[in-house]
């Protein structure tokens, strides 16, 4: 009687930690939580060190053009070594990537921390850092996306992805606040030190993931395969149509969220605010983000992911029309939570898709290239956005901007399409990759 007693209990308590676990999600991963939180504390860091860096050179120079140079240095990287990046990705061991980058970026952000001590630190050096900084993420972003895959169960993949986003989100509210508190209270140079410190998080993480043999490189042959021309990733995008539709998706949605960071500073100006508002319409739009993300797991858990990626683009939609035409900086506000929420309805699932459907061997490729149509637009749509304004108005650019929401939808329903078609294999041996 005892023993069955014991055993009833044994499987209660069986039941009620696997609804635990499932509640949980990816976080139930430990080796999830230890990647999740070594990169939050890192972002939140290299988010202080570009409103700092930025604060810095234009205190120093008062030249605007100076800052846009600053700018350029930081996304110019990314442009120029992704492609690379993806190719390390898959020929090596993705967490030695991850600490060797890291490590650079802790001595080179650890350099400028002691000249800004010492009162040597000019923008010139600010510059530079940025640029190195910027070099190293770029290398090791498509390994640490590229590891996603082996971190949690393929089901749960779209949510991971999800909740990455979301950590980038709380890393672009919480660094800013933190750089405000630093730069009214301890000055440029400890600013730049606890960047630097920050680079420790992901080293420990990927140690971690190290010891326990996860995340990893991929297989001998796909190592092999990922040896073989760079020019052959192409062959394989071109042998998957699905993927271009994907990534139209990508940089339709991305570059939507950049236009209204892009005229932020315009359209509260334009409703009577102080251009000082402007860091909180772009805070609406990051809230929006958060609620996005949250809003987003329970429905991909019940396999509605696709759903989810056109509804975004929609929310998008109607977000550029409401902060087009808004007449209150409250409404506009509102449009562009509406904006942030559909990028976190699309964006993941995007992202998803592709490390779960493309083979390892080209994956970190890939993701390269992927991190390209996310990031790369962000030059363009922000100069379109801008001369459209200066021109017409932001209400012109907003409206403007709607042709991509359904260019998004057109390609994102081709890529599902093509994609209930038959996924073809990572090329055979031998093959150009």
């Amino acid at each position: 009687m005892h023993d069955a007693a014991m055993v009833r209990r044994n499987r209660v308590a069986r039941r009620q930690f696997a609804r635990m676990r499932s509640r949980l999600g990816p976080f139930a991963q430990t080796a999830f939580s230890v990647y999740w939180t070594g990169g939050l504390v890192s972002n939140i860091g290299t988010w202080l060190q570009n409103v700092v860096a930025s604060v810095f050179v234009y205190d120093r120079t008062g030249s605007a053009l100076a800052v846009g140079l600053l700018n350029f240095a930081s996304w110019a990287p990314m442009l120029l070594f992704s492609v690379s990046g993806g190719q390390i990705s898959d020929r090596f061991d993705r967490r030695i990537i991850v600490i060797v980058t890291q490590l650079v970026s802790l001595v080179v952000s650890a350099g400028l921390a002691v000249l800004a001590i010492s009162g040597n630190a000019n923008e010139y050096h600010v510059a530079i850092t940025a640029f190195l900084l910027q070099t190293s993420w770029t290398i090791a972003k498509p390994s640490m996306t590229a590891m996603l895959p082996s971190l949690v169960e393929r089901e749960q993949l779209t949510e991971a992805v999800g909740l990455n986003t979301l950590q980038f989100q709380i890393a672009q509210l919480a660094g800013p606040v933190l750089a405000t508190v630093l730069l009214t209270t301890s000055g440029y140079a400890w600013a730049f030190a606890i960047n630097a410190a920050s680079f420790a998080a992901p080293i420990l993480s990927m140690a971690y993931l190290y010891a326990r043999g996860i995340g990893g490189r991929a297989s001998p042959s796909a190592r092999r395969l990922a040896a073989a021309a760079a020019t052959g990733i192409v062959d394989y995008v071109r042998s998957q149509p699905w993927i271009a539709g994907v990534m139209v998706g990508v940089i339709s949605t991305s570059a939507v969220a950049e236009m209204i960071r892009t005229l932020s500073p315009i359209i509260v100006t334009h409703l009577g605010a102080p251009s000082s508002d402007a860091g909180v319409f772009v805070a609406a739009q990051s809230a929006g983000m958060i609620i996005g993300i949250l809003t987003a797991i329970p429905f991909a858990r019940r396999g509605s992911a696709r759903a989810l990626a056109s509804t975004g683009l929609a929310f998008q939609l109607v977000g550029l029309v409401v902060v087009g035409t808004a007449p209150t900086l409250l409404l506009a506000g509102a449009g562009g939570g509406l904006v942030g929420a559909g990028f976190s309805f699309c964006f993941p699932v995007l992202t998803g898709v592709l490390q779960t459907e493309v083979p390892d061997a080209v994956r970190g490729r890939l993701l390269a290239l992927h991190q390209m149509a996310h990031l790369g637009n962000r030059p363009f749509a922000a100069l379109a956005a801008g001369a459209i304004a200066a021109a017409f108005g932001p209400a012109a650019a907003c409206l403007a901007g709607t042709v991509l929401a359904p260019i998004g939808l057109i390609a994102v329903r081709s890529a599902w399409r093509g994609l209930d078609r038959e996924v073809l294999p990572a090329p055979a041996m031998g093959e150009s990759v």
